[in-house]
């Protein structure tokens, strides 16, 4: 009786050991995810920065046809957009934050290519490594309106500070960037300098990743992911 009590106490604290190594796991990915989100959020805002630089507009906002309209580009892989997306294999509305057809939709393709056209070189294309949505979406977001642009990443450990707010759906936190017109129009967002400059933003990179040798080759992996 006794070699069977603790036979099963054994067997407790192996699993509550096995417990606690994945969510150590889990915990260190979501924050190497998160760190790299934050790396490529500063990147493609730089992207469409530089293209209105050139152009006097921000990408796809000369496309709007009524001063109502705004385009959204999920940027995002193609296994990542069969949750994503109408259609998709794996669709799941919770994740869809074009669900209604609020929004005029263009691929991250088309993106792609104008940011290229526009800048006359290559666009290396930078995408969440997450691939599958638990919880939250995945994939960063691109929106262009009559007053300018906004793109926001999810930040699990982030949590809400001062620069980061919720999705709708009261669990998701994001960061988000826009431009100037923009300000005052998207809760707790900053343009593209605001945000770098700010001290809680140079706290979440100041961080460090755990395993950053496998989230680079990640993006790597994907970064012609459009083209495909």
């Amino acid at each position: 009786m006794k070699s069977t009590v603790n036979l099963a106490l054994f067997t407790i604290c192996v699993l509550l050991s096995g417990c606690a190594t994945l969510n150590k796991v889990e915990n260190e990915f979501q924050s190497d995810a998160d760190l790299i989100r934050l790396e490529h959020l500063e990147y493609w805002t730089s992207l469409v920065e530089e293209y209105e630089e050139k152009t006097g507009y921000f990408p796809f906002q000369k496309s709007l046809e009524s001063e109502e309209q705004i385009v959204l580009v999920k940027i995002s892989t193609m296994q990542q957009r069969q949750y994503l997306s109408k259609g998709g294999a794996k669709y799941n509305p919770k994740f869809d934050n074009n669900g209604s057809g609020y929004f005029l939709e263009k691929g991250v393709g088309e993106l792609v290519y104008e940011l290229e056209r526009v800048l006359d070189k290559s666009i290396p294309e930078k995408y969440d490594i997450q691939k599958v949505p638990v919880n939250s979406p995945v994939g960063y977001n691109y929106f262009a309106s009559k007053d300018g642009y906004l793109i926001w990443v999810t930040c699990i450990t982030c949590g809400v500070t001062k620069i980061s707010t919720l999705l709708m759906d009261g669990y998701t936190p994001t960061v988000n960037i826009v431009s100037d017109g923009m300000k005052g129009k998207v809760t707790k967002a900053l343009n593209r300098d605001e945000m770098l400059s700010h001290p809680i933003y140079k706290q979440w990179k100041g961080r460090g990743f755990n395993k950053e040798a496998y989230v680079r080759n990640v993006v790597l992996e994907n970064e012609s992911d459009s083209k495909q």
